[in-house]
């Protein structure tokens, strides 16, 4: 009887779709307004994005780059921080595998 393993069999390889990433989003709401505001890679995977639609800037989304995800995570804190101190509540957290960065709709 042979008790050691054939090591030297080929292991089956792991792979990852290089398409998936994950998207960070934040809800915040104060009253009837609502702020979105978005975490994740940029298309070609080269950068963080940190996206936010304000209620005061109706007509535009506020888009950050950053090249390392540690200063986009201080910012999201930061944004975070005086929206709380403004009195928005943090109404939902979702973590998405596999989506890509929205076009956050615009108004609240």
């Amino acid at each position: 009887m042979d008790v050691v393993l054939p090591l030297r069999k080929p292991l089956p390889l792991m792979t990852r779709r290089g398409t998936d990433t994950r998207v960070l989003t934040w809800t915040f709401r104060r009253q009837h307004e609502t702020v979105i505001c978005q975490l994740g890679l940029n298309r070609d995977r080269s950068a963080y994005e940190l996206r936010l639609n304000p209620p005061w800037a109706l007509q535009s989304t506020t888009t950050e780059i950053f090249d390392d995800a540690v200063p986009a995570f201080q910012r999201h804190a930061a944004i975070e921080r005086v929206l709380v101190d403004e009195g928005w509540l943090l109404e939902g957290f979702e973590s998405v595998n596999g989506a890509a960065l929205a076009q956050l709709s615009l108004g609240g």
